[in-house]
C-alpha cells in the first residue's frame, strides 16, 4: 500500500512544480522567491495536490484544468508550514534550517504573508468559468479560517493541564481536517460533480484526525523531519496521547508529565521526552492513538462505499496511506 501510493504521489506530483513557477518565477526579489522556492525544495510529499489530481480524475475531470487550484492547495499548505515553524519555534522542516532560520524571523513571517496571498492567484488566473473560480475562492478563504482557528486552539490547548479528548479532537479537525479535505472537494467541483462534496468533507473529517495522530506517533518514533524524535513533547502539546495518559495516571505521574510538557522548549532534556513515553507505553497510550486513529479510517471507508467506485479506490487508498506511512 505504501509503496503504491508513493509510486502516485512521484508520478502525479512532478505536475505540480511547473504550475508553481508559473505564478511564483524562481528568480525575482532577493530573500523572496528564493526563499519561497528554498521552503518548497526541502521536500515534501505533494498530498495534497495529488489528491485533488487524483479526486478530479476519477469524477471523469480534464488533469489540466485541476492543476491550478491543485497547486494552490500545495502554496497554502506550505505557507502554513512557514508559519507553523515561527509559531512553534521550530528550527528545522524537513532536515533543513526552517525558512525563518535561514533568511530571519521578518523575512519568515513576509514570505508566508506572499504565499498566502499566491494560493487565490492560481484560481483567479485559471481557465476555469467565474462561478467555479468563486466557489473555489470561498472553500480556500473557509478553509484558511478554520485552520487558522484550530491552530490557535492548539496554542491555547498548550497551557491547558486539564485537557479533554473532546478538546483535541476539536482542535485538530479545525488545524488539520478542512485543509487536507480541500482539495478533495475542489477536485469535485472543477469535475462538475458537487454533490459528491458534502460526503468528501465527512471523509475529510474523519481522515484529517487520524492523520495527525498518526503524525504525533511518527514524532515519538521517526521524527517529522525536525532533526529530533519528541518535538511535539519540547513544544508542550497535547497530542492525543497525551489526554489518554493524563487521564489514566496517578497524581505523582501527572505533575511529572505536565511539569514536563510546561517547560521552555530549551529546558526540555532528552531525559524529559524518554520519561514522558515511558509513562505513555506504561499506559498504553501509544497504542490507544494507533487503535483510534485505525478506527476513523475505518468510519471514512464507511462513508466512501456510497461513492463512484473509483473515487472509493483511490480515497481509501490514500486514507490508509496517510496512517501507516514511515515518514
Amino acid at each position: 500500500m505504501i509503496e503504491r501510493v508513493e509510486k502516485i504521489l512521484g508520478k502525479k506530483g512532478n505536475l505540480i512544480e511547473k504550475e508553481i513557477e508559473r505564478v511564483i518565477p524562481k528568480e525575482d526579489i532577493p530573500n523572496l522567491n528564493d526563499a519561497v522556492w528554498y521552503h518548497m525544495g526541502t521536500g515534501g510529499k505533494r498530498i495534497r495536490p495529488v489528491l485533488a489530481i487524483m479526486t478530479c480524475e476519477a469524477l471523469g475531470g480534464d488533469t489540466r484544468r485541476i492543476l491550478p487550484f491543485a497547486a494552490a492547495c500545495e502554496i497554502l499548505h506550505n505557507w502554513l508550514l512557514v508559519h507553523d515553524d515561527i509559531e512553534d519555534g521550530d528550527r528545522i522542516r524537513r532536515d533543513q534550517p526552517a525558512v525563518w532560520v535561514k533568511y530571519g524571523i521578518d523575512h519568515g513571517i513576509n514570505v508566508g504573508d506572499y504565499m498566502s496571498e499566491k494560493v487565490y492567484e492560481f484560481v483567479i488566473n485559471s481557465d476555469l468559468d467565474d462561478s467555479k473560480k468563486i466557489r473555489l475562492i470561498k472553500e480556500i478563504l473557509d478553509t484558511s479560517v478554520k485552520t487558522a482557528e484550530g491552530q490557535t486552539m492548539d496554542m491555547n490547548l498548550r497551557k491547558n493541564d486539564n485537557p479533554s479528548e473532546n478538546d483535541y479532537m476539536r482542535m485538530i479537525e479545525g488545524k488539520t481536517s478542512y485543509y487536507l479535505t480541500l482539495p478533495m472537494v475542489g477536485g469535485a467541483i472543477v469535475s462538475e460533480k458537487p454533490e459528491l462534496v458534502d460526503k468528501i468533507r465527512k471523509f475529510g473529517m474523519k481522515v484529517g484526525p487520524a492523520f495527525q495522530i498518526a503524525d504525533d506517533l511518527l514524532d515519538l518514533t521517526a521524527g517529522k523531519g525536525r532533526g529530533e524524535t519528541g518535538s511535539d513533547i519540547r513544544e508542550g502539546k497535547r497530542s492525543i496521547m497525551v489526554v489518554h495518559c493524563s487521564s489514566r495516571c496517578n497524581e505523582e505521574e501527572r505533575k511529572k508529565l505536565f511539569k514536563i510538557l510546561n517547560k521552555a522548549r530549551d529546558k526540555t532534556t532528552r531525559e524529559d521526552i524518554l520519561s514522558v513515553k515511558t509513562l505513555f507505553e506504561k499506559h498504553g497510550s501509544i497504542e490507544y492513538a494507533k487503535e483510534k486513529a485505525k478506527s476513523l479510517i475505518e468510519e471514512s471507508k464507511r462513508i466512501t462505499s456510497g461513492m463512484p467506485s473509483e473515487l472509493k479506490e483511490i480515497l481509501d487508498q490514500f486514507a490508509e496511506y496517510l496512517v501507516e506511512r514511515k515518514k
